[in-house]
């Protein structure tokens, strides 16, 4: 946790155990979420810098995670394929989403909770009812694998950022894309600006870029970084964007001059994944060294570091109101912490493959994760139950192949992968 003004880190949040791969702040800025290539998203307790839940489900690397509006429910999307939803409080299960044969890269929550977007590599964006676990559209036009995806505030407008080098808008209602911003190299990360005006995008060219909505056109290109940009995020007031990169470093910029105001140092590995609470007070960055940190905005000192996930993270989240952390891993968990304290408190298993994303509900008390296993999940963050699992269904799915002679091993594992069962 880095302190914005001084750029210090004030806490070093450890228990991953591989790289973390995403983080997320709650509404109210108390709880951080990071998802990690241990398979775990980790809930942490900002005040204390404890991790207060460990979510174990994921079967592979957790690689996104995202709160739900409400801070009850966090989703994580996983290289297993999979996305989950999970209870806050509990650390349950939810759902799982399933249906991808490729790893879900990105998952976000509408505001109103109740739809999911998640991109893959099978270069979809899918919409998900939250409630009865539908798909409700599949967004095409992307020629390549989707990085990330992002609501617009007032939840009308989906954007998604490809490994195509374009950022695509989306009409949630329609399933229209609005428009097509080209840039010259990968788009790995995007965020909306409060008001809805500015996306800023991270490359894979060292650079963030700035975008007008309403032209298209990228206005400014902010220079520093060394390596790629994985994540990038926007303060509540719109004024800072923050930039994790694979240099090492998170650099916060100025919106209106393009400046680096301040470079956080402290990780020893590619930090996937930064974000601030909903307060603007405090920023989480998730990171390959399997460790999340938490820094104090007005300070710049590192507040606490995560410990817990066994292999890289890969997103972190809060729940909304801001006591707890969601982490998606590479381990194939989501962890849940107490920001207070930073411990672990619960560890969601269910995923088979690197959770890729997770995000808490509006209400706070689920947790949805998606993964490398085709599937999304939902937790209930009490129990820590994976209350419901979301997969597409795949080309053969429920097809019998039990007794039938002439495959090979390889042809058997393939179609059972794409559905079938014996």
């Amino acid at each position: 946790l880095w302190n914005l003004s001084t750029g210090e880190c004030v806490k070093i949040l450890r228990g991953h155990t591989k790289s973390i791969w995403s983080i997320g702040f709650s509404r109210d800025g108390t709880t951080l979420a990071s998802s990690s290539d241990d398979k775990t998203v980790r809930l942490w307790n900002l005040s204390t810098g404890e991790c207060v839940n460990k979510l174990y489900g994921h079967t592979n690397g957790v690689w996104s995670i995202a709160f739900s509006p409400d801070g009850v429910t966090l989703a994580s999307g996983s290289d297993d394929q999979t996305v989950r939803l999970w209870n806050i409080n509990t650390g349950q299960c939810l759902n799982t989403f399933r249906g991808y044969t490729n790893g879900v890269w990105s998952i976000a929550f509408s505001p109103d909770g109740t739809t999911l977007a998640s991109g893959s590599e099978d270069q979809t964006v899918r919409l998900w009812d939250v409630g009865t676990g539908e798909c409700l559209d599949t967004l095409r036009g992307h020629t390549n694998l989707i990085f990330s995806v992002a609501f617009s505030r007032d939840g009308t407008i989906l954007v998604s950022g490809s490994k195509d080098q374009t950022l695509r808008l989306w009409d949630i209602s329609t399933g229209e894309c609005l428009n097509t911003f080209h840039g010259p190299k990968w788009v790995l990360s995007v965020a909306f600006s409060p008001n809805g005006e500015i996306l800023a995008s991270g490359h894979n060219d060292d650079k963030v870029r700035l975008w007008d909505i309403s032209t298209g056109e990228c206005f400014q290109t902010l220079l520093g970084h060394r390596s790629l940009v994985w994540s990038v995020a926007f303060s509540p007031d719109g004024t800072i964007v923050a930039s994790g990169c694979e240099d090492q470093t998170v650099k916060l910029w100025d919106v209106d001059t393009g400046d680096c105001l301040s470079t956080l140092q402290g990780h020893r590995n590619i930090i996937k994944s930064v974000v601030f609470s909903g307060n603007g007070r405090i920023l989480a960055s998730g990171c390959e060294d399997h460790t999340l940190r938490l820094w104090d905005v007005g300070t710049g000192e590192c507040l606490n570091t995560l410990r817990g996930h066994t292999h890289r993270l890969r997103s972190v989240a809060f729940s909304p109101n801001g006591k707890l952390i969601a982490s998606g891993s590479y381990d194939k968990t989501c962890k849940l912490w107490d920001v207070e304290t930073g411990e672990c408190l619960k560890t969601l298993h269910g995923h088979t493959n690197v959770v890729w994303s997770v995000t808490f509900s509006r209400d706070g008390l689920m947790l949805a994760s998606s993964s490398n296993d085709g599937t999304i999940k939902f937790w209930d963050i009490e129990t820590g139950q994976c209350i419901k699992t979301l997969r597409v269904p795949r080309p053969y799915e429920g097809m019998n192949i039990a007794g039938v002679t002439g495959l090979t091993k390889a042809t058997m594992t393939s179609l059972k992968a794409l559905g079938a069962v014996d």
